[in-house]
């Protein structure tokens, strides 16, 4: 295989001995970080050397243990590599540890002294940091609360393990059969390929079978959903929060009213939803579609086979919008080492992005000549120049960015090429299947996932209230939900009642909503870039290289995005409307 298609993570470290001299200068580190201990409100010179040492110490450990996972997924049956991967885990804990005290001690410096301290120069690279403590500061319970509270941190992810371990292996779904009446396997992993399926009764029969073992368990289940709830509307009313909602905001850098703002505007326009479910229905030759018919793209033809090369073709050109500046970074990753291509024997599966902030992000594929793992290189290489331009200018600190605008870059360049697809195919039957397949996106990850969190704010708000929570209660819930969401053209079977509890991110409270901020403000950013709009791409990589060193909804609306005007949200319900009337026109035709 060509070198160029694999990681040289000689580019982190040459050889063992560096390694073990990077090992070495990491506890040097740790030891001095410590010694910091008790002395951060004596001196801005105190404060300044721990944080100097905490860079420091960042940046050499973000290079132990970003060599060691990736020796690792390389060959995950490496005997040699399980233990670098496992010593650098440990490393991880140990240096955790040692560094646990910079916040709590933080915050009980009183705010004038740390003004005091922020006016020298030296802290200028550190203020973000500091101003988050200093605003969490009321969330931050006495040194003996928090003590107890720590003790009980797994106690507390109990429901969310039970939860995963009873519905991954305990969950013996019945077999389905095909159109010959062969038997096959159904499990959770099949059960979204089975809904795609053209054949109806394959759908209907998978549909049935999830759904089976899900009501048959629906009280334990309930149980244990409701109990991670309550615990975190507990946990949020001990730390001064108004709510949980207000505690899981604030944690994402966000706030209640983005999460409101979004619910509200994809309300105001389901009416989207419910002409594209009735097109669904129209190509399906039905009056209304089954809710095992959603998945299935009736329009979507064989794929041709797309080599590596090929592939690196068509992602230059579709994300050439972007400037010379950026395709050239892009050329220069996929000709220096930046990706492992090819699924092999023992590799880690999958695809993510991992930025290595003084060497460069190194991107995993499992390449198998399809269209969508030519999305999934657009989609990896968004978040690698993400970092790419974050660590350029940011330090190490300061580089990483939040979740709420994690996946904005990545999602950017999915638009992008989804867009140069649509508009260079020239046969309509290929040209209406690609835009099927951008509306499902936009369906399922900014509709979907907003009346997901709708029913959390449902349950939350409930439990707050006071309300003792059935399964019955949960079910209707969720029902009335997807009748409204879905509309008049959907038969609203009764087993989707039973979804909510198929859901495993509900256990991470209000995580979901993130999922539809992202691709809205994805959206727009991608619809003002392809506009040609005059020096937004050098306001989007100034965004982009600002890294985690200001708060998410500031650098959002550095680029023109605010998550609580309701206009942002129309411009990607306008995107997707303009892709809807595109295709209805496409098939009249």
């Amino acid at each position: 295989m060509d070198k160029k298609l694999e990681w040289n993570l000689e580019e982190i470290f040459k050889n063992e001995e560096e390694f073990n001299i990077a090992i070495k200068n990491l506890y040097e580190l740790i030891e001095k970080i410590k010694q910091s201990k008790g002395k951060l409100s004596s001196s801005v010179d105190e404060m300044y050397t721990c944080y100097k040492n905490l860079e420091k110490a960042l940046e050499i450990h973000e290079k132990i243990y970003g060599y060691a996972m990736l020796k690792y997924h390389k060959d995950m049956s490496n005997q040699e590599s399980i233990k670098l991967y496992k010593m650098a885990e440990a490393l991880t804990t140990e240096f955790s540890e040692a560094e646990s005290f910079i916040s709590p001690e933080i915050s009980k410096i009183d705010d004038e002294k740390l003004e005091e301290f922020l006016k020298d120069s030296r802290m200028k690279e550190y203020e973000k940091v500091i101003r988050d403590i200093m605003k969490g500061k009321k969330h931050i319970l006495s040194e003996e609360v928090e003590g107890v509270l720590a003790k009980y941190s797994e106690i507390f992810s109990t429901s969310e393990n039970a939860y995963d371990i009873f519905t991954n292996t305990e969950f013996d779904f019945p077999s389905i059969k095909d159109e010959n009446e062969n038997e096959l396997k159904m499990n959770s992993a099949l059960f979204s390929e089975y809904l795609m399926n053209k054949n109806e009764s394959i759908r209907k029969q998978a549909f049935e079978s999830m759904y089976s073992l899900y009501k048959k368990h629906i009280n334990t289940i309930t149980e244990l959903y409701l109990s991670r709830v309550k615990q975190r509307v507990i946990s949020s009313k001990l730390r001064n929060y108004e709510s949980s909602l207000d505690s899981a905001t604030n944690n994402d850098d966000s706030n209640v009213k983005v999460y409101e703002t979004l619910l509200e505007e994809v309300n105001k326009n389901l009416y989207l939803n419910h002409e594209y479910i009735k097109l669904k229905a129209d190509l399906l030759g039905k009056d209304k579609v089954n809710m095992y018919d959603v998945y299935v793209n009736t329009l979507d033809v064989e794929n041709k086979k797309i080599e590596y090369e090929e592939a690196k073709q068509i992602v230059l050109d579709a994300l050439a919008p972007m400037g010379e500046e950026y395709v050239n970074m892009l050329k220069h990753a996929f000709e220096n080492n930046w990706l492992d291509v090819y699924t092999k024997e023992n590799k880690m599966g999958g695809a993510y992005s991992m930025g290595i902030h003084s060497v460069h992000p190194f991107v995993l594929l499992n390449y198998v000549n399809s269209s969508r793992d030519v999305s999934t290189i657009a989609h990896e290489l968004g978040h690698s120049m993400h970092s790419y331009y974050a660590s350029k200018k940011q330090n190490v600190i300061n580089a990483n960015y939040t979740i709420m605008v994690a996946e904005v870059a990545s999602t950017v360049n999915e638009i992008l090429l989804a867009n140069y697809l649509i508009n260079k195919e020239t046969d309509n039957k290929k040209k209406m299947a690609l835009i099927n397949e951008q509306l499902d996106t936009i369906r399922a990850t900014l509709i979907r996932q907003a009346m997901f969190a709708e029913f959390e704010k449902d349950v939350h708000f409930k439990i707050e209230e006071g309300q003792n929570l059935t399964s019955e209660n949960l079910n209707q819930i969720y029902f009335e939900l997807v009748k409204k969401y879905f509309g008049d053209s959907a038969i609203i079977n009764d087993e989707i009642k039973y979804e909510w509890a198929r859901i495993p991110h509900f256990y991470s409270c209000f995580y979901v909503y993130k999922y539809s901020t992202g691709i809205t403000s994805a959206i727009v950013i991608a619809s003002k870039i392809l506009s040609g709009e005059k020096d937004y791409v050098q306001k989007y990589i100034n965004m982009l290289s600002e890294g985690g060193s200001k708060d998410s909804l500031s650098l959002l609306k550095s680029v023109e995005v605010d998550l609580e005007d309701p206009n942002t949200y129309e411009i990607a319900f306008e995107y997707f409307r303009k892709n809807l009337n595109e295709l209805k026109n496409l098939i009249k035709n």
